[in-house]
């Protein structure tokens, strides 16, 4: 998802500050399911302005010697026309897993099996706690978020439950060590050494 997309969808919904923007983003769990950074954020928030996409609303000065007046951002409509046109292209987008341990999948029989082990053994726990989290929120807050974000987190959820079934084939194999075997040239499985 476009860090663009995001803070406008924000701005839909009412004017905010970009700090505002991003607790909503960590209090609905959002940064679990899009990769978000404080500093994209930020960039983003700065390059809308410049565009004319979202403007701002109030400023608000802030108590305190040094610190920045708060301003508060809404959005414009060349904004809401611009979130469309970014809304409707993502839900356009086609899907494909992407598990940032797939890259290395080929090559895991070069490598020492324990470690992958190790490394499966941790990322299967990371999965675990997403997981967890999303089902604790959606217990928490189910029936008073948006449909469309409890459709969010369903789909969350499955994803990460489908992750962990493959985290966990992945360290079963890991540990019975037959990422280290290849087929010989009589068509044997054997160990590489």
């Amino acid at each position: 998802m476009s860090m663009k997309m995001m803070v406008l969808g924000l701005l839909m919904e009412y004017d905010r500050h970009p700090y505002d923007m991003r607790q909503a983003i960590n209090d609905r769990n959002w940064n679990y399911a899009f990769k978000l950074r404080d500093g994209s954020l930020y960039y983003a928030v700065d390059q809308l302005r410049e565009s004319g996409l979202i403007e701002a609303s109030e400023v608000v000065p802030v108590p305190g010697e040094h610190r920045p007046d708060k301003t508060i951002y809404r959005i414009t409509e060349a904004g809401r026309e611009k979130f469309l046109e970014l809304f409707y292209a993502q839900l356009e987008q086609s899907a494909y897993p992407q598990h940032p341990m797939m890259m290395a999948m080929p090559f895991l029989r070069h490598a020492n099996q324990e470690r992958i082990a190790e490394i499966a053994e941790r990322q299967l726990e990371a999965c675990r706690k997403r997981i967890e989290k999303m089902e604790a929120k959606l217990q928490e807050r189910g029936n008073i978020m948006p449909s469309s974000s409890k459709r969010m987190l369903d789909g969350m959820i499955l994803y990460g439950r489908a992750e962990l079934a493959w985290l966990t084939d992945t360290l079963e194999e890991a540990r019975s060590g037959r990422f280290a075997e290849e087929r010989g040239p009589d068509g044997k499985w054997r160990k590489i050494d």
